[in-house]
């Protein structure tokens, strides 16, 4: 009889442990047709590679937005879809932080900024420097000095969690995938006691299937004091809670056929790398969705273009690419392939209400530099 109930217990085991095929395909995100609309001043762009969701503590939802153009943070009132205020830093002088590439808002008197220079800038939503984090020059990363990474928001690095910021680290060069894990994946700064650290988590083995050199940008989450890394050219998901054990996890998108691949920027043709970055896949945009506890990874799957058309605009305004729904414990729950020409891959937030995809796509006939437009996506099971 023991030996009954121990095998039963095995097999349940075993089952709950895995992630039937049907399960793969059981969420699907569907188009409500509700949209917001937001003016754009006269000197900011409809576009940006570097947006953030911000919900205050009495309730306000803030999507928060990067004018690189005039070094201005814009602070949009979702529910009245009104400008409520902006921040622009200037880029030299005694108040100065440089050009601003990327931020953090964890709240209104507390945003994070970065830029190429190797500090970190405190500010409050009023514009007032609070504190200038300069990163040490004697903390090694590998052969070099320690750099923040400081690429756009589909490569979110910046954590601040219990008086310590959590930057992600950018390479100066595009190591192998031996060479590669001599290299720490984030810095720790404690704000109290003045000190930082390399963690010792290094990076994966990110390579092609022919060990050739991939880019190394990544974005980072921080769910129920885990840290989650999304790699731009890897499929799998890396969890740890202290940076020592790490826990890797498959996550493939379905729509992903080639291998990745980094362009030969020796070649010196403009034609050359574009063709490479249109045709190989990458992961993009990574967010979790703590009202329905599940994470939407975005994918680039790679496609064949037309070189005679405008690069430029291809670059800005990808034709198509897909979502990956996952559950908490990471595992692929749905997949949906969005509609080519349609929406803007690189802006979309998570709201209350569900996932907010920018419409501000070349290819949509209401396409206007005047407003940047979002629609609704509501998760929902799939009927049988």
């Amino acid at each position: 009889m023991k030996g009954l109930i121990c095998f039963l217990l095995v097999v349940v085991l075993y089952f709950y442990g895995c992630v039937p095929k049907d399960k793969i395909n059981e969420y699907t995100l569907v188009p409500t047709n509700e949209k917001i609309k937001f003016n754009i001043p006269n000197d900011v762009s409809s576009i940006t590679d570097c947006s953030q969701y911000f919900l205050t503590e009495d309730g306000r939802q803030y999507l928060c937005y990067l004018s690189r153009y005039n070094n201005k943070l814009l602070f949009y009132n979702i529910d009245s879809s009104t400008l409520s205020f902006t921040v622009q830093m200037p880029v030299i002088g005694p108040e100065g932080v440089g050009k601003i590439l990327g931020f953090l808002v964890h709240n209104l008197d507390t945003i994070l900024l970065k830029t190429k220079q190797r500090t970190l800038y405190i500010i409050d939503q009023f514009g007032n420097l609070k504190k200038k984090i300069p990163i040490s020059r004697d903390i090694k990363n590998g052969e070099y000095g320690t750099y923040i990474r400081h690429s756009a928001s589909f490569t979110n690095c910046l954590i601040l969690n219990d008086g310590n910021i959590y930057a992600g680290t950018h390479l100066l060069k595009n190591p192998g995938p031996k060479e590669i894990q001599d290299y720490k994946l984030c810095l720790q700064i404690d704000l109290m006691k003045n000190q930082q650290k390399l963690l010792p988590m290094a990076y994966p083995p990110l390579g092609n299937k022919n060990n050739e050199p991939v880019y190394s940008y990544f974005s980072t989450l921080f769910v129920e004091d885990e840290f989650i890394y999304s790699f731009m050219s890897s499929h799998n998901l890396y969890i740890t809670k202290d940076h020592k054990i790490i826990k890797t996890i498959p996550a493939k998108s379905r729509y992903i056929e080639k291998d990745f691949k980094l362009p030969d920027f020796s070649s010196g043709s403009y034609q050359i790398i574009a063709k490479t970055v249109f045709e190989h896949p990458s992961y993009r945009n990574f967010y979790y969705d703590k009202y329905r506890n599940v994470f939407y990874r975005f994918v680039y799957p790679g496609i064949e273009i037309d070189m005679s058309d405008n690069i430029s605009d291809l670059l800005e305004y990808r034709q198509i690419f897909s979502i990956m729904i996952l559950d908490t414990e990471l595992r692929v729950i749905g997949e949906v392939l969005m509609p080519k020409n349609k929406y803007n891959l690189k802006m979309a937030f998570v709201g209350k209400e569900g996932l907010y995809i920018s419409t501000n796509h070349i290819g949509n006939p209401d396409f206007s530099a005047d407003y940047s437009r979002f629609e609704l996506f509501k998760l929902e099971r799939k009927q049988d």
